[in-house]
């Protein structure tokens, strides 16, 4: 007979109340609840919910416990895809909080990104995107604001950026490349997506330009939560967003 250690114990436990009674988001019993239903030591309760944690079944909220992962967000990247957009599909709601915005001159990597010389004004703007509340992304934007006037006074107050380009801008904007990578997340993200595990971050550069001018617009890092997104890249074709 195989035996079970204390920590399976809480990890199985936890397990089937997310299958049978807690929601999305709900919190899960604290330690010392666990702790005092099973009758062994909070470290060994803690080692149960580390191991749900580790394989993306609960996240942890700073000073407020550990709450169930939700069900990960399909979100496609494709020549024109929009958050905004992608978060609707999903039947959530998305909502974005500025950070930093602010002029600044490009150096020699933001000059050779954004085709522009250097000592060019950039706008360089910092944002968490948030679904249902929860935050979901963070992105760093250098945008070209010589063709974008008076783009600085205005953008902090706009819902969609991809719109602003369109509707103020008259720009046709195209994600013209995407690199993916995986990297860890440190002191500073561990805030902003105010969580307490070594969440690894999913990062996203993309390039976007104006299909009319071919223009680059605005070159962007995302990092998005790896527990709540789901990549789908979709460039066959220049597909677009439905």
């Amino acid at each position: 007979m195989t035996k079970i250690f204390d920590y399976e114990l809480i990890y199985n436990h936890i397990i089937v109340m997310i299958k049978n009674e807690l929601q999305e988001n709900e919190k899960i019993p604290s330690e010392n609840v666990l702790s005092q239903k099973f009758n062994i030591s909070r470290a060994t309760v803690r080692q149960g919910i580390n191991k749900l944690k580790t394989e993306g079944l609960i996240y942890s909220k700073k000073g407020s416990g550990n709450f169930v992962t939700p069900s990960k967000i399909e979100y496609t990247i494709s020549p024109h895809t929009t958050f905004t957009k992608e978060i609707l599909k999903a039947n959530k709601i998305p909502t974005m909080k500025f950070l930093e915005v602010k002029v600044i001159k490009a150096d020699t990597t933001i000059a050779k990104n954004l085709n522009i010389n250097e000592n060019d004004d950039v706008l360089y703007l910092k944002n968490v995107r948030y679904v249902d509340n929860i935050p979901f992304l963070f992105a760093k934007y250098y945008i070209n604001i010589s063709h974008l006037k008076g783009i600085e006074k205005i953008i902090s107050k706009t819902k969609s950026i991809s719109e602003m380009y369109i509707n103020k801008y008259n720009l046709d904007p195209i994600r013209e490349s995407s690199e993916i990578d995986i990297i860890a997340s440190n002191e500073k993200s561990k805030e902003i997506f105010a969580i307490q595990n070594n969440l690894p971050l999913i990062k996203i550069s993309t390039i976007t330009t104006d299909q009319n001018t071919n223009n680059t617009i605005d070159y962007c890092y995302s990092y998005f939560r790896s527990d709540m997104a789901k990549i789908v890249v979709n460039y066959k074709n220049g597909a677009k967003d439905d």
